[in-house]
C-alpha cells in the first residue's frame, strides 16, 4: 500500500523526514518496505522559453532553436537542435541543460546533430515521467507545451512538486483499515502523538432531483451483500482531474482517467471502499437488484471481456440484465461514458469469501477485489459516499441530488472485551500506567463502556481484529514500544535446551557433505507440471504417475505434486547450462508426494536428488558423483551399501546405471540420463543424476564411531587377473572375494579391467588386489595361501571367474 508523505499530511500533522517516520512505523507495527522519492532520477531541467527557430541546414525535419532559460547563469541564447513537430516561437518548455540527467538513466552531452551543436534538449512530458492527466499542454504530440504564465529558469521538480516521498507499506490481510491512507494515517498520528484528523464529508446537495423519487435499491441476498448506499449525481461533466488530484493518485500508484472515475478511485485510496458510478440512463427502471447470477448469465465487463457467471456469484443487476460482478468489475453494458450526464454512485459491503471466489472463477483481480477479500467496515459505506459526492462538488463536475438510499439487512456485531490493565501489563511483562492504556486505545478509535459492572472496551468496526485480551495487549505493547520491553526467559522454561532430533543431525550432515564435495544446495518448488513424467519416459502404468492433483492451481505446470525430484532436477541443470554454466554440481533435500489408497493425506518421503555434468566423458562423470556418494555414506557410518546394475529405467541411460544398495535393500539410483530425457529437459547430453530415499539413509546411519590403532604388522599384497563373462560384474567378484578370503583378508581393490576379442568372445580381465594382515604377526605366504586358493575357487565356482594364464 503506497501512502504519499502529502496525502498522509491531510490526517496528521508531520514533523519528521519520511525515512523517520518509516522506521517508526515499523517499529509501532506498520511495516515499511521502502521509501520512494518522486523525481529521483530529473535532474538539470528547467522552464525556459523558444527565441528563434531556424530550419537545420542538413535535415528536412530538424530546427536549430534559441532558447531563454530565464537567468545569465542558466543561459539567455542557449542553442539547441530539436525535431518537434508543435514547436513554436514564444513556447515554453522544460529544457534539459548539459549534465542534465532524465528518467531510465539519460544523461545530457554537448554533442553535434547532422554538424550543428546543440547545448541540451527540450523535453516532452513523457521524457520527463510525467502523466499528461493534470497537466495542460503535456498531451500535445512533441514538446511539453507549457501554460503561458510559467516562470521562465524555474527547476522543473519544485514546479511539479517533484521531490515529494511515498511510504510503501506491508499490510497485513488482518488490518483492513490500514489498506487507505485514513488508516495509515491514524497510524502515523499516534505513532507520533499528533491528533488525528479523521474525513468528515460536509455535502451542499444543491441538485433538482431527490434520489429516491428517482431510482430504488433491493438486496435479494443479504447474506451476500451487507451494506448498498446509493447517491446520486445530476448535470455530470466528465473532464480531467486537477492537478492535486492526479499527483495524488500517480504518487499512489494509480493512473489518473477523468474525474469522475478519478473520484472512484480516489475514495478507495483514501478511505479504503470501493467505489462504482453507473450512468443511470442505461439502468432498465431505475431499479439496482443486488442478487446471484443466474447460472449461465453472460455480462462483458469493462475489460471487454465475456464472462459467463453462475449461482454461486453476486451482481449488480438492474430489471432486465447484470450490470456489474459484485465486488470485482462493472459491465460495458452501463459504463460511464463522456455523454453521460447522470450517474448512480455505489458504495457497498460484500461478503469477502464470495467476492474472492467470484474474482477467482472469472480470472479478475481488482483494486476492489483486493480490499473486499480482507473483509470492509460496513459503517464506512455511507461516509465514503457522501465524500465522494463532496469531492464531486469540489471539482465542480455535477450536482449532488438530494437526499440518499441506504440499504442495511446485516450488520456487523462488535466484541465487548474486558478491560483488565494489571493482566495487560502481566501478559506483556511492562508496567505502563493505565491512562497511557486509556489514551492509546481511544486515540486508535476504541470507546471504553461499563457492562454489569465491568469496564469493558469497544472496538471499532474498521478493526475487526480486535477479539480479545490478547489483542488488546498488542495494541498496547506496540506503542509502548517492543524495544523497551525487557527480554526474560519464559516462565518455567528457563532449564530447557533446544536442540536438533537425531533425525534432523542426520539431513543437515546430509547437506554439509555434499557441500564440501563440491555441490551447490537447491530449492524448488514442490509442485510441477504433469507434462514433466512423459519428457522424464515414465511408463504409463508406474505408481509415479499416480500424482496428487492440487484443487486450485495456478496454471497446469503447477497443477500436481511430484512423485519423483528428477524433473526439478533437470530444470536446473538446463537453466545454467543455457546459462553458459559448463560445469555443476547441484543437490535438494526435499518431498515427494505419493498417494496411499484409501487415505486423503500423501505419503510425504525425504528424497535426496541431485545432478552433475562436465565437459567430456560421461563416465568420468558417472565415476566421479559415484565416489561422492561413497563419501557421503563414510561420514554417515554406512558400512554395507554397494551398487548393482539397473537396466529397467527408462529415465536413465541403459547399461549406465546403478540402483543404490543400503544394508542389502534398494534405496535409489544413480546413473547418466537417457538422452532422449536429457533432450525433452534442454539438460546438457551426459548429465548424471541421483534419487536417494533419505529415510533409508538416516536409518542407516551411525553416529558412533570406533576407532583402531594404527596397524603394527605389514599387510601382505596379492594381485589377481581373472577371467570371466562380460556381465560378470566387478561388484560381484569383490563381494566374493571379500566373502570367501578368511580372517587375514583385510580389503579387494579393483584395479583395472581389460576387454579383447583375443580373450573370447564375450569374455573380459578384471584385475583385483587384495590386503592381508594380521594384529600379532607378520604373514607368511603358507599363512595366506590356503586363504587366496578359497577365494579362486569361490569365484570359479560361484562367477565362473578363473585365473587368467
Amino acid at each position: 500500500m503506497k501512502a504519499p508523505i502529502i496525502w498522509l499530511k491531510d490526517f496528521t500533522d508531520i514533523d519528521v523526514e519520511p525515512k523517520v517516520l518509516g522506521d517508526m512505523m515499523t517499529m509501532t507495527g506498520s511495516k515499511v518496505e521502502e521509501v520512494i522519492t518522486t523525481g529521483d532520477e530529473i535532474d538539470g531541467v528547467y522552464t525556459g522559453t523558444i527565441l528563434e527557430i531556424n530550419d537545420h541546414p542538413d535535415s528536412d525535419h530538424l530546427h536549430v532553436l534559441k532558447v531563454d532559460l530565464g537567468s545569465d547563469e542558466l543561459g539567455r541564447d542557449l542553442q539547441i537542435v530539436c525535431g518537434a513537430p508543435n514547436v513554436y516561437v514564444g513556447m515554453i518548455c522544460p529544457v534539459a541543460v548539459v549534465g542534465a540527467h532524465l528518467p531510465g538513466g539519460v544523461h545530457i552531452k554537448k554533442g553535434k546533430l547532422r554538424g550543428v551543436e546543440s547545448y541540451g534538449m527540450c523535453c516532452a512530458a513523457d521524457e520527463l515521467g510525467v502523466s499528461a492527466e493534470g497537466h495542460p499542454g503535456a498531451e500535445e504530440y512533441g514538446l511539453w507545451n507549457m501554460p503561458k504564465d510559467t516562470p521562465l529558469g524555474v527547476d522543473i521538480k519544485s514546479l511539479l512538486g517533484l521531490g515529494a516521498a511515498t511510504i510503501d507499506f506491508e499490510i497485513t490481510s488482518n488490518r483492513p483499515d490500514c489498506f487507505s491512507i485514513e488508516g495509515l494515517g491514524r497510524e502515523a498520528a499516534v505513532t507520533l502523538g499528533k491528533p488525528f484528523r479523521p474525513v468528515e464529508p460536509k455535502l451542499k446537495q444543491e441538485g433538482s432531483l431527490d434520489i429516491k423519487d428517482i431510482a430504488k435499491v433491493d438486496i435479494e441476498a443479504p447474506d451476500l451483500c451487507y451494506r448498498y448506499t446509493s447517491r446520486l449525481v445530476e448535470d455530470v461533466k466528465i473532464g480531467p482531474s486537477p492537478a492535486w488530484m492526479a499527483d495524488k493518485l500517480t504518487q499512489a500508484g494509480m493512473r489518473p482517467i477523468n474525474n469522475i472515475v478519478d473520484i472512484t478511485n480516489y475514495v478507495c485510496l483514501e478511505l479504503g471502499q470501493p467505489m462504482h458510478a453507473f450512468d443511470l440512463n442505461y439502468l432498465a427502471g431505475k431499479h439496482i437488484i443486488v442478487r446471484r447470477a443466474k447460472d449461465g448469465e453472460q455480462i462483458k465487463t469493462l475489460d471487454g471481456t465475456d464472462h459467463t457467471l453462475d449461482s454461486s456469484m453476486l451482481v449488480i443487476a438492474d430489471e432486465e440484465k447484470a450490470c456489474a460482478i459484485a465486488g470485482v468489475m462493472g459491465g460495458e453494458n452501463s459504463e460511464v461514458l463522456p455523454e453521460t450526464t447522470t450517474i448512480l454512485f455505489e458504495s457497498a459491503v460484500f461478503n469477502g469469501v464470495s467476492v474472492r471466489r467470484t474474482a477467482i472463477g472469472n480470472g479478475l483481480r481488482t483494486e476492489a477485489s483486493s480490499r473486499y477479500e480482507k473483509g470492509l467496515d460496513p459503517e464506512n459505506a455511507l461516509r465514503a459516499l457522501d465524500r465522494a459526492c463532496e469531492l464531486v462538488e469540489l471539482l465542480g463536475c455535477g450536482k449532488v441530488s438530494k437526499g440518499y438510499i441506504d440499504c442495511y439487512p446485516t450488520k456487523r456485531e462488535v466484541n465487548h472485551i474486558p478491560f483488565r490493565p494489571e493482566k495487560i501489563n502481566s501478559f506483556i511483562g511492562i508496567d505502563a500506567s493505565v491512562d497511557f492504556m486509556r489514551k492509546t486505545l481511544i486515540d486508535l478509535g476504541c470507546a471504553f463502556a461499563e457492562e454489569n459492572g465491568v469496564e469493558v472496551i469497544v472496538p471499532p468496526t474498521f478493526r475487526p481484529d480486535l477479539e480479545g485480551e490478547a489483542d488488546i495487549s498488542e495494541e498496547v505493547a506496540r506503542f509502548y514500544g517492543y524495544n523497551k520491553i525487557e527480554a526474560t526467559l519464559l516462565s518455567g522454561k528457563e532449564t530447557t535446551l533446544g536442540g536438533r532430533t537425531p533425525e534432523q543431525q542426520t539431513i543437515e550432515k546430509i547437506r554439509n557433505t555434499l557441500v564440501y564435495t563440491g555441490f551447490y544446495e537447491a530449492i524448488t518448488y514442490s509442485f510441477e507440471s504433469p507434462s514433466d513424467l512423459d519428457s522424464l519416459c515414465v511408463p504409463s502404468d508406474s505408481v509415479l504417475r499416480n500424482q496428487l492433483k492440487i484443487s486450485n492451481p495456478l496454471g497446469d505446470d503447477t497443477s500436481v505434486m511430484r512423485t519423483t525430484m528428477l524433473p526439478s532436477m533437470l530444470k536446473i541443470a538446463a537453466r545454467n547450462s543455457s546459462r553458459g554454466v559448463n560445469e555443476a554440481k547441484v543437490f535438494e533435500v526435499a518431498y515427494v508426494y505419493l498417494p496411499v489408497e484409501g487415505q486423503d493425506l500423501p505419503n510425504e518421503r525425504r528424497t535426496l536428488a541431485g545432478f552433475a555434468y562436465k565437459p567430456g566423458n560421461s563416465a568420468d562423470t558417472f565415476y566421479a558423483t559415484k565416489a561422492d556418494l561413497e563419501e557421503l555414506f563414510k561420514v554417515l557410518g554406512i558400512r554395507s551399501y554397494g551398487f548393482e546394475p539397473l537396466t529397467d529405467n527408462a529415465s536413465f541411460h541403459p547399461g549406465r546405471t546403478a540402483s543404490v544398495i543400503v544394508n542389502g535393500k534398494c534405496c535409489g539410483m544413480l546413473g547418466v540420463i537417457n538422452p532422449d530425457v536429457a533432450s525433452a529437459f534442454d539438460a546438457p547430453e551426459g548429465t548424471v543424476a541421483f534419487e536417494l530415499d533419505c529415510m533409508a539413509l538416516v536409518n542407516a546411519a551411525k553416529s558412533a564411531r570406533v576407532y583402531k590403532s594404527l596397524p603394527r604388522f605389514p599387510g601382505i599384497t596379492r594381485d589377481l587377473a581373472l577371467i570371466c563373462k562380460r556381465e560378470v560384474t566387478v561388484a560381484d567378484i569383490m563381494k566374493t572375494a571379500k566373502a570367501a578370503g578368511g580372517k587375514y583378508l583385510k580389503d579387494v581393490k579393483f584395479f583395472d579391467v581389460y576387454q579383447d576379442d583375443k580373450l573370447g568372445i564375450g569374455i573380459k580381465s578384471v584385475a583385483i588386489s587384495l590386503v592381508f594382515r594380521a594384529d600379532d604377526k607378520t604373514l607368511s605366504d603358507d599363512d595366506i595361501r590356503n586363504d587366496i586358493d578359497s577365494i579362486v575357487s569361490k569365484l570359479d565356482s560361484k562367477l565362473g571367474a578363473k585365473l587368467r594364464s
